[in-house]
């Protein structure tokens, strides 16, 4: 018997592909048909607006809240996988935040938890490996998958509501930032919707 390096338990066997028991294998190949639907047949998407702040203007999607908690363990588990892939590297993606970050994602206690994202829509994909940065001095990890760019805190903090994404990450749907312009940097662009008296409320 062995622990998956995952959830912990004693398991027969690890899978050959992602070096987790068959019942982590199980909860992948979950988020994976999950990724079908959102991405691909877009079941969850509702509306497409533009937002606008003094001079400056941001495209967002307005998609369920069934959407957005699928799309937060969608991306935690591509973070997760990731992480246990490079785990023999010196630095790994999630450091010393893997163990409650699997913790909470095999508990399904993502949402419970208020783990926050910032979903961002590409004009075209060019996905890139998964990669630590820092949202106002949070650590958190960045995973491209199809033509979108999820950001996950992985910080035991969370963005308060002072910050001028929390209004972004605290709607109960998912809101989705746009890209219309490669060279813009719309993370930054995204304080826009914190400020904009047009923000989406359902």
């Amino acid at each position: 018997m062995v622990a998956c390096p995952l959830c912990l338990k004693q398991t027969s066997q690890l899978s050959s592909e992602s070096s987790v028991c068959p019942e982590c294998e199980k909860r992948f190949a979950r988020e994976a048909a999950f990724a079908e639907v959102f991405f691909e047949q877009r079941k969850y998407f509702k509306s497409h607006r533009e937002l606008k702040y003094q001079e400056e203007t941001l495209s967002i999607e307005v998609h369920s809240n069934l959407g957005k908690a699928g799309l937060l363990y969608y991306a935690t588990g591509l973070i997760l996988k990731s992480h246990l892939e490079n785990q023999n590297e010196e630095e790994t993606l999630l450091g010393s935040a893997f163990e409650r970050i699997a913790k909470d994602y095999c508990a399904r206690l993502l949402e419970d938890e208020e783990y926050q994202f910032i979903a961002i829509k590409h004009e075209e994909p060019y996905p890139a490996p998964p990669s630590r940065m820092r949202i106002q001095n949070l650590n958190a990890v960045s995973v491209d998958a199809f033509d979108y760019s999820i950001i996950l805190i992985t910080d035991k903090n969370r963005l308060t509501p002072e910050s001028p994404f929390y209004k972004l990450v605290s709607n109960p749907e998912l809101i989705v930032l746009v890209e219309t312009d490669p060279q813009e940097n719309v993370v930054k662009k995204a304080a826009i919707y914190g400020r904009s008296a047009d923000t989406y409320l359902p």
